[in-house]
């Protein structure tokens, strides 16, 4: 994708004539400072695969995650860097043209109210994953201090009976979510979840701890907010 077709003609034949080449395409280690580039390798990726690309890592925007999906039929995806500036809903069509998905992770970023609900946009737009991991950015907070995202629409995903790992960061988790989490993933063996723990005041975070350690074999749960806690000792 940096220009090995340009070489020579045996290079061109090798570079673009070889299907299989893109079958596994990781873009990951090809990045350059200018976004549009970055779009551009992928969309090339897509259409030197001839429909036989299975696993893609990469830098995507709504508009490239819809022309990659069209053309290869992945069961791993890793999009890197989305800017959220469509609606996720967006995002949620494209995924769904994937049924044979099986990984996916996803990062965003930067901060935008549109990453609020992609894990249950996610969710329902993959219903079939084994594997989900979603980066967020450092959530914004407002003037009292309370965070935009919290539980990004966890108690409206579906039933998820094959989903095995969920790794949320910078993901804000109430005793809800987690409880729907639990609920919904049956199958779930490995729970990693990186920010804060909201709505400990009546003491639920041990007890939810400890009902997911029993069930969920790898387990990492965020924190309880500590500043929630002491703005309800001031009360």
């Amino acid at each position: 994708m940096r220009g090995a077709e340009l070489a020579c003609t045996a290079w061109r034949s090798v570079a673009v004539g070889d299907p299989a080449l893109c079958r596994r395409a990781d873009l990951t280690t090809a990045r350059t400072r200018y976004y549009a580039s970055s779009l551009a390798m992928a969309r090339a990726a897509a259409d030197r695969s001839a429909g036989q690309c299975v696993a893609f890592s990469g830098t995507l925007d709504a508009n490239s995650l819809l022309y990659l999906v069209e053309r290869a039929p992945l069961k791993s995806l890793n999009v890197q860097d989305i800017v959220l500036t469509d609606k996720v809903v967006n995002v949620a069509v494209a995924l769904k043209k994937l049924p044979l998905l099986e990984d996916l992770e996803i990062s965003t970023d930067y901060y935008n109210t549109q990453a609020e609900n992609l894990f249950a946009s996610v969710c329902k737009a993959c219903p079939h994953l084994k594997k989900l991991r979603l980066t967020f950015p450092e959530p914004e907070c407002d003037i009292d201090g309370d965070r935009e995202i919290q539980d990004g629409g966890v108690c409206e995903i579906p039933i998820m009976c094959e989903l095995r790992s969920i790794e949320l960061f910078e993901f804000d988790l109430t005793a809800d979510g987690l409880a729907v989490i639990l609920e919904n993933c049956p199958l779930l063996e490995t729970l990693h979840i990186d920010g804060y723990f909201l709505g400990n005041n009546d003491g639920t975070y041990e007890e939810l701890r400890e009902k997911c350690a029993a069930r969920v074999k790898n387990l990492t749960l965020p924190e309880p907010d500590i500043f929630e806690d002491y703005d309800s000792d001031l009360d």
